[in-house]
């Protein structure tokens, strides 16, 4: 494993932490009180290649070859750096382009890649809970049950949706949905849904239980790599804010006690990252244990991005939970970090349970 940059990706850390630290910062907080991202996001995000990367080029995509999950993890860190909810947003095609491309039939193809060459958002959802009921109908499936909640859900063409042994491409138009704000990511245009629908044949994408887990792998990955960037951003602004506030005659920053908790974070964060690359070389490289690394990159990055954020209301005191600072809403963007696709850990002892 290399842990230098190449040129493309180097370019593309730069670019992204700019785009970060210019636009998704500076953004952030009015779109976090509004419920909603700002217009430019789709315009701007498109310029730097998000929503069709993982598109193939052969259906107007940008994708050429191999998918680099190592390069999406960079950019992801540099993502959560900016605001977890709109790096939502910005990420949300990959999983529903990435399996329908690997094992999707030309009708899934076609119904997938031509909404979202035409601007169009999809999301992935994993039943964690097994809440759905899935039987055989014909050459396809009938699901029923309830979906949710998930960012992006609320405005998506289309749901890549997993269950324990299947794939399956739903179009949004057989779903009953609601949009919801919740206290996370606030702007990822979340909602929930009630299906009842049968699913053609054309549109069961796998039914395999090791593609369910390499999707669940992908996600896995780049949401241990946004929560990474998150725990490193509250420690980025409680770092400036421990300078310029002064007690007792000094500033906070100088007492030994803060200087520890941030030590500490920063600590968590830059292993988070690093477990998050490690887990993504994995991926690329198609080791046999990358599902593993990915599943542990997202358990120690939710602890991590948990425990940061709050250390990071704490070196703020009573003001870390007013909205007029940024710590408070990077609080709340940890958590849905932890809700997305189920508890980890558990899955973990049921997998090896089985």
């Amino acid at each position: 494993m290399r842990f230098s940059l190449d040129d493309e990706q180097g370019l593309v850390v730069q670019t992204i932490k700019r785009f970060s630290d210019r636009d998704l910062r500076g953004w952030a907080a009015d779109a976090d009180r509004a419920g909603a991202p700002p217009d430019k996001l789709t315009a701007m995000g498109g310029e730097l290649g998000f929503f069709i990367d993982a598109v193939p080029a052969e259906h107007d995509g940008m994708l050429e070859g191999a998918y680099a999950h190592a390069t999406r993890a960079l950019r992801g860190f540099e993502l959560g750096r900016g605001c977890a909810g709109l790096a939502a947003l910005l990420e949300t095609n990959v999983e529903p382009a990435l399996a329908v491309g690997r094992w999707g039939s030309p009708a899934a193809k076609q119904a997938l890649f031509g909404s979202l060459a035409s601007g169009g958002l999809a999301t992935f959802i994993f039943d964690s809970r097994a809440a759905l009921d899935v039987v055989p109908e014909g050459d396809g499936v009938r699901v029923t049950g309830s979906l949710g909640p998930a960012p992006a859900l609320g405005a998506a063409s289309h749901v890549v949706l997993a269950t324990r042994d299947l794939l399956l491409l739903v179009d949004a138009s057989a779903l009953t949905r609601e949009a919801i704000t919740p206290s996370g990511w606030r702007a990822a245009k979340w909602g929930t849904a009630r299906v009842d629908a049968r699913v053609a044949a054309d549109f069961v994408i796998a039914r395999d239980a090791d593609a369910v887990r390499m999707v669940l792998a992908w996600s896995h990955v780049s949401l241990a790599a946004r929560a990474a960037g998150v725990a490193t951003a509250s420690m980025e602004y409680a770092a400036q804010y421990a300078t310029e506030r002064v007690q007792f005659g000094q500033a906070i920053g100088t007492f030994e006690s803060l200087i520890r908790l941030r030590d500490d974070a920063q600590t968590g964060a830059h292993a988070a990252r690093l477990v998050a690359l490690h887990a993504a070389w994995a991926l690329d490289a198609g080791l046999p244990d990358a599902f593993d690394f990915a599943s542990r990159a997202r358990v120690l990055a939710n602890d991590v991005v948990a425990r940061a954020t709050i250390d990071a209301v704490q070196i703020f005191g009573g003001y870390g939970f007013v909205n007029d600072y940024p710590v408070e809403k990077l609080m709340r963007d940890a958590r849905p970090f932890e809700a997305l696709h189920g508890d980890e850990r558990f899955n973990r002892v049921l997998a090896s349970k089985e």
